[in-house]
């Protein structure tokens, strides 16, 4: 299996990069991105990534993502961070800030061979997130037990492209204050992992088909207010 970049370009890329992205090429002509999910994610962190164009028609990618590089969570008001963060990045101004502060420090090559998203932050900012920036009043009270924000820096990337029926395994690899001696660790355990996605994409799973719901088969949805006060409020 071809692995990209060599090792000499890897090195060579780490002059101007702070992130360097390594990958394999693999035919995924009988795989698909929910099952490449189930097999690469399962029940851990990740994200799979899909769209329709007008409508009716499959987008040529998908991107599956697992064990991030560094992740932001942003709940009541307190971020907490885990993985591979800027140590003096500002934990005391808002999500936006800490964004702003991670990606200052990113700089990744971009490989015209690759699908378009290769790396990069992935996650979400919930709607309250705009009172960073702008002051507004009633704020509802929490009652859904959920962060405000969470954003990692992809680390383990499935790249669909369906149109050529490919799969590109890429791991992002940081490379910022490390050394050559570092850098050839770091590369050498980023093909480990490339091989460890292409193994877990390669094992069967077991699948039992399941009917689709009838037309009429639906919940049964309960408004939260009376229509006189929903009316009321808008």
């Amino acid at each position: 299996m071809k692995i990209s970049p060599t090792r000499q370009e890897f090195h060579a890329l780490a002059g101007d990069n702070t992130v360097i992205p390594v990958w394999a090429e693999v035919l995924a002509d009988v795989e698909t991105p929910v099952s490449a999910y189930i097999k690469l994610v399962g029940d851990k962190p990740g994200f799979l990534l899909e769209s329709v164009e007008h409508g009716e028609r499959w987008s040529r990618f998908s991107f599956v993502g697992r064990d991030p590089v560094a992740t932001l969570v942003l709940r009541d008001g307190k971020i907490t961070t885990s993985g591979n963060v800027p140590s003096d990045m500002p934990r005391d101004k808002g999500i936006l800030a800490a964004i702003e502060s991670l990606l200052a420090t990113y700089r990744a090559p971009l490989h015209k061979d690759l699908p378009p998203l290769q790396g990069g932050l992935m996650g979400f900012l919930g709607y309250d997130i705009v009172r960073e920036i702008e002051n507004l009043p009633n704020t509802p009270p929490e009652d859904r037990n959920m962060p405000d924000a969470v954003m990692s820096m992809i680390g383990s990337l499935a790249a669909f492209d369906h149109w050529r029926q490919r799969c590109y395994m890429i791991e992002s690899v940081p490379v910022a204050g490390l050394d050559a001696a570092a850098r050839d660790v770091a590369y050498d355990a980023a093909i480990k992992r490339v091989y460890k996605g292409v193994e877990d994409l390669s094992r069967p799973i077991v699948h039992t088909p399941v009917e689709p719901p009838l037309r009429d088969d639906t919940l049964k949805v309960e408004s939260s207010m009376p229509d006189a006060t929903y009316e009321r409020a808008v």
